[in-house]
């Protein structure tokens, strides 16, 4: 039985500056990787020199993603359909239906978001925490959304965070989490260069490319993806772990 993973992330380039080498590791190891954006990245760079226009903007990123997901074994990309940098004026309920729906649909074990910084501190990074959060909560209850499919609960929710040491090594003006609070350090030594690959996919956003690629020691960074685990339905879980699919049941 294929386990399955999604990863419920705001902006086209999120999978890969992010959760990237995690993507690549699952994906290669068999499990079934789904992403869902809720942008199309409409209001991010056009590329230095441009590579498109504004008008067009959400059309290309949404194309760069999708070369993206292919580099990182992604089985399916799901647009929500929100528009960049709105998502904090969206109803929140608005919000948590397509994802709870998605999910339901998806039937995911491990849901993967952000956490209340978002990492980089962007108000669509942070509402999409506390969407996952409340849609972890409601996916599995009869009584939300009645005709949103079937319930379907997943065992866990895993928030993507960077610890505050990186970040001071850095000199880089975002908080992260104490390094003591990760509790799951999973190894992607081995997709560091399949990561890479895949952020030359989003040429729109090559500035951040650069700026991120090129901190002194990166690639040493990539061979690790930290999370905290957010939700669980698995009592008894040792932490930390390595494996975000740890006390996953077999169905």
């Amino acid at each position: 039985m294929r386990k399955r993973i999604l990863f419920l992330l705001a902006h086209p380039d999120d999978e890969t500056f992010g959760t990237g080498g995690t993507i690549a590791r699952y994906a290669r190891a068999g499990a079934e990787v789904h992403l869902a954006t809720a942008t199309r990245g409409e209001a991010g760079m056009v590329g230095e020199p441009p590579v498109t226009d504004r008008e067009h903007l959400g059309e290309v990123r949404a194309g760069e993603l999708m070369e993206a997901a292919a580099i990182l074994g992604i089985a399916k990309v799901h647009f929500l359909g929100f528009l960049d940098g709105q998502l904090a004026s969206v109803p929140r309920e608005q919000l948590l239906e397509h994802a709870v729906g998605l999910i339901r649909r998806v039937r995911p074990h491990v849901l993967v978001g952000f956490g209340p910084d978002g990492v980089s501190r962007h108000a669509d990074h942070k509402v999409m925490c506390e969407v996952a959060l409340s849609a972890f909560d409601r996916s599995g209850d009869p009584t939300w959304y009645p005709g949103g499919g079937a319930p379907w609960a997943p065992f866990k929710l895993y928030q993507f965070e960077i610890a505050q040491e990186v970040f001071a090594d850095w000199d880089a003006p975002l908080s992260g989490v104490p390094s003591a609070k990760l509790t799951s350090l999973i190894d992607t030594s081995e997709e560091v260069e399949t990561k890479i690959r895949a952020f030359h996919c989003h040429k729109t956003q090559a500035k951040d490319t650069r700026r991120i690629l090129e901190r002194p020691g990166y690639r040493e960074f990539a061979r690790m993806e930290t999370y905290v685990l957010a939700r669980t339905r698995l009592p008894g879980l040792p932490l930390p772990e390595d494996d975000l699919l740890a006390g996953i049941p077999d169905e």
